[in-house]
Parts: structure tokens; sequence; C-alpha cells
């Protein structure tokens, strides 16, 4: 059978606007306020997995809703599965919106609206890719299971029911990462270090330190309370440190002039991607360790403001690890509480962690380095463990020759810190539709796509699903 992907994938293009516009019109951000039986992550991805299977059984295809968690569209019979894993929730729109984010805009070549990258344009680019085959009159030899899921963006439960109820695919790849292919993601674990160290005794003293909310992502603002001596003196020296290091901030005295309160603002970024970012701790830490703190302080102050200064690859703490495949293991310090009244003393960091290293062998390796403090690791549940399917494996040949054939682009297989579906199967990939070339407005504020970056992709997920089950 030989086919023309390409003009195939752009004789669907008004087709597939139409139902993308349809489907980023749901409101499909996960609200547990609004949670029940029913609706387990709440009404909206609910709304949208009705809605996606809804085009499902208008094309012809056998669909199932899987009791709200999830649901399939499949195709074909065989002994063996082919997996396609997509989901239909989207992270919360920010303020600061051009235009209505659950409402699609095609302008200048490019769909604007929560979901047009993340999942739901590729989702639906891939879906239309399978009907685009059977409108050929293509018959698999293997069943497709296409897999929407509800709840990708927090806490996967969608998936998790789903493989509860179902066996898992023989292999799959999921269209929520980037081309060339994605056949490896690390580990992923939360690193908590508490200070035990005895209080300080020396001139200063740390009241409070707070920065950060969440694990999964380097904080931007950070803030700080000290007492004892010379507080105007250490004032006056803030602000050539902000201004030397390009941040933003304050300091002030309290009105009785005991308390010296520090406000410092650097930049948010993922926690997968570090180093895009200023983390907004570190940065205060390291004006404060050099102060004259002791004890409990000053462990603390250290491991922020210098062991974890800039410390993306866990070198400096101790924990680094480098996998011939999978590359470097990453650290963000990411949550920090300091507090004297209460003994409050810690440290949260996100590790995307590779091959040839485990949580309690890096705790095994901070308790040595840090007598003064206790290391402990909670892996994210059910898909802490780093993730790898080989290059040379028929199924990541087979979707690399198909994207290299189709754009001639011969870029290396991609390592992720990030997550995708792919890493709940044992043969479980992400593939595209990110180019290397692409702009990444996942998650942000006026999210858009490409459109005719995914009739491309939508033509080589149709290539990539008949070589595969041919």
């Amino acid at each position: 059978m030989t086919l023309d992907y390409q003009n195939l994938a752009e004789a669907e293009k008004d087709d597939w606007l139409k139902d993308l516009s349809e489907l980023m019109a749901i409101d499909s951000v996960r609200n547990m306020d609004l949670a029940s039986p029913e609706y387990p992550v709440g009404p909206g991805p609910v709304v949208a997995l009705k809605k996606f299977l809804n085009f499902g059984q208008r094309d012809g295809f056998t669909c199932q809703n899987i009791d709200n968690y999830a649901g399939t569209i499949t195709w074909g019979e065989g002994d063996q599965e082919l997996g396609i894993a997509v989901h239909v929730d989207v992270v919360p729109p920010d303020e600061g919106w051009t235009n209505d984010p659950f409402q699609m805009l095609v302008k200048d070549g490019r769909i604007y609206g929560r979901g047009s990258q993340d999942n739901k344009g590729p989702a639906l680019a891939c879906y239309y890719a399978m009907l685009a085959l059977k409108k050929q009159g293509f018959q698999p030899k293997k069943k497709i299971a296409f897999i929407i899921g509800t709840d990708e963006e927090t806490d996967w439960v969608g998936m998790k029911y789903y493989l509860k109820k179902f066996k898992a695919s023989n292999f799959l790849f999921s269209p929520d990462s980037g081309f060339p292919i994605n056949n490896g993601q690390s580990g992923l674990a939360v690193l908590t270090t508490t200070f035990t160290g005895a209080k300080s005794t020396a001139d200063l003293q740390l009241l409070t330190f707070k920065s950060g909310q969440a694990t999964n992502m380097v904080p931007a603002s950070a803030k700080a309370a000290i007492s004892g001596k010379n507080l105007d003196q250490i004032a006056c020296q803030f602000p050539d440190y902000l201004a030397a290091n390009g941040l933003t901030g304050s300091c002030q005295l309290s009105e009785d002039q005991t308390q010296l309160r520090f406000s410092l603002k650097g930049a948010a970024s993922h926690a997968s991607i570090p180093w895009e970012g200023k983390n907004g701790a570190s940065y205060l830490a390291r004006f404060l360790k050099d102060l004259d703190f002791a004890g409990r302080d000053l462990d603390f102050l250290t491991y922020v403001g210098e062991s974890n200064f800039n410390d993306y690859y866990g070198e400096k703490i101790g924990i680094a690890n480098t996998d011939p495949q999978m590359g470097q293991s990453i650290n963000c310090p990411a949550v920090f509480r300091f507090d004297l009244e209460t003994g409050e003393a810690y440290v949260k960091s996100d590790i995307r962690y590779t091959l040839g290293t485990s949580p309690e062998k890096m705790c095994d390796q901070l308790n040595a380095a840090w007598p003064a403090s206790r290391s402990t690791f909670q892996p994210y549940e059910d898909f802490e463990k780093p993730h790898y399917v080989p290059e040379d494996d028929p199924f990541v040949k087979t979707l690399l020759d198909v994207y290299r054939k189709q754009t001639g682009d011969m870029t290396k297989p991609i390592i992720s810190a990030g997550a995708n579906y792919g890493r709940f199967f044992k043969n479980g990939v992400g593939f595209g539709p990110a180019y290397p070339t692409s702009l990444d407005t996942s998650h942000a504020i006026d999210e858009s796509a490409d459109i005719e970056e995914l009739i491309k992709s939508m033509a080589i997920y149709m290539e990539a699903i008949y070589e595969l089950t041919k």
C-alpha cells in the first residue's frame, strides 16, 4: 500500500481544526473541589473525554468510557497491541492571557488557546492520522488502543486506573513530548533534608527563612528575617549584592530595630530545567551565609547558599550520577523552611535521577556528607524509577526511521527529565509533536502551536501507525 502521508494530512486539516476548536472550548482543568464518584477529577476533564470519544464513535471506531477516568478508541485485531496515549486535561490558565484561553484562535499560522500544544492539539492530530488511514481502507494487523487520560498534569489517576483494568500495550508512544523520539525519562523523587544541629550562639540568629511552594518548580521569591548585631550595616550591603547579581529585592529594619527582614526576587522555571531560572532562596542564602551565624543556622544557609547554589547536577552536595545512555541526574532545591521558634529547618528538592543510582544510595551519600542533617527521599508514586528503551529496540528504530525519512533530521533521541505516559509502559516512549526548533509554550500564558508543524506531525504519526501495524 503506497500512501502520500503529507497530502493525506493536509486533506484532514479543516476537519481537524473544527474538532479541535470544540475540544479546546472545554475547560478541562482538574478541579478536586467538584470531584465525585461520577467526576473523579472534576467535571471538566470528563466532558473533554466524552467529546473525544464522540469523535471516535462518529468516525466508526470502537469506543469505551472507563468509568470517567480514561477512555479508549480501538481499531483492528491481533495478538499484539500498539498503544497511543494522550490526555485531555490541561493546566490552569494564569492571569494575563491576551485572548480567552478556552476559545481557539487561529492567527499567523498558529493556534492559540490552552491545550493547543499540551496536549489537545497533538492528541487530535494523532487521532486524525489514524482516521486518515482508516479512510484509505487500511486494515491494521495489530490492535490499536488509542488511550485518553484525564489527569496527566497532576496525579495520573486516569492512566493508573486504566492499567488496573486493562493489560498494558506491547509497545506505546505518546504524542506529548518531542521529536525525534523521547526514549528515556529520569526517575523522579523528592529529597527532604532536615537540619538537626544546635541553635546558633553567634552574633546573629536566623529567625525565619521561607521560599517555594511546589517541589517541581524553581522558586523565584524568598523571604528571611534575622536578629543580632550590626543590622544597619548588613542592610547597607544588601542593595549592592542585588545589583551585582541582577536581582530585585529589599531589606527593612523592624520598628523596634531588632529584626532585619529580607525579600528577594529571582526567576522561576520548571524543576527539570533549573538552569533556566534564578533560585531566589539560593541567592538569598548566599548573601546570608557569610555573615556571623553558627550552628543549625549556618548549616542551613551553607547548604542552601553554597553547596546547593547552582548545583544543577548534585555535584557539590554529593549525589551526582551520569549514565552512558541517560546522561546526568538533575538536582532542583525547591521548598525551603526555617523557623527558630518552631525548630523547623528543612529543604525539599526535586531530583530527576538517571540509571546507576537510587534514592537509597543518594540518602547514604548525603547523610555521610552532612552529619548535622538527615536526608530522606519520597519517590513519586508508581513512576519514580528511571525509564529507558534502548535506541536499538525495533520499535524505537521504526519510529526513528519514519521521523528521519519524513524530515531528513538526524537529531539523536531525547532523554527527558520531564514525564509523559510512555513511562508507564515497558516499551513506552514519547514521540513528538515538538521539533528541535519548535517554540515551546506548554503551560505558558498564550499557549500556542504551529499549524503546519502539527500537520507535519500528523503525517509522521500516520506513517508510524502504518509501519507498526501493517
